[in-house]
């Protein structure tokens, strides 16, 4: 299970229990895989961001609980090529841009190990749309009769709309500290 909002800051009040939040992520991962036939090369590059406020509650000496809403922004870029060597050698190249944005309520629950340090989870439902945009490019080498042959490009930009509910339930645990 994977959270993309590796650093998240807690601001509350002590009396009233109300806060803000602000989490941020960032993925990137490349990959090259080439066994003599296929080259491929991949490069993934993500940022997320949510902002918000909360509600923390105190459940007992060594149990807290808070309920908010996030605003979200999402940032995906990912490039893929690849090479096919063969008489036609193939050449495709997959850029694939999403820029999502969103809101929704989540919760969480903590357990106070110690005053500073505590372990926790939580859970959300959050609803995104966005755009994407992604062009496929196909290269290739096409043999005619006679000598010689010709390189075709096909190129195909798509920019659909997206939306999605994304629901992550409280699976993981995390660790708190308190400043």
């Amino acid at each position: 299970v994977g959270n993309p909002y590796l650093l998240t800051y807690n601001i509350n009040f002590r009396k009233s229990g109300w806060g803000a939040r602000v989490g941020v992520g960032y993925n990137y991962s490349s990959s090259a895989n080439n066994d003599g036939i296929t080259d491929r090369i991949s490069k993934i590059n993500d940022k997320q961001v949510r902002l918000g406020g909360e509600k923390a509650f105190s459940l007992s000496k060594k149990w807290s609980a808070g309920v908010g809403l996030d605003v979200l922004f999402n940032d995906n870029n990912d490039h893929t090529k690849s090479t096919v060597t063969s008489f036609d050698t193939v050449v495709t190249d997959t850029k694939s841009k999403v820029t999502s944005y969103g809101a929704g309520p989540m919760s969480w629950l903590r357990y106070h190990i110690s005053d500073k340090i505590m372990i926790g989870t939580e859970a959300s439902f959050y609803y995104l749309t966005g755009d994407q945009d992604q062009t496929i490019t196909v290269t290739r080498r096409e043999f005619t009769v006679g000598p010689g042959s010709t390189i075709v490009t096909k190129q195909t930009r798509s920019k659909p709309e997206i939306s999605q509910g994304v629901i992550s339930l409280p699976v993981v645990f995390y660790l708190a500290v308190k400043f």
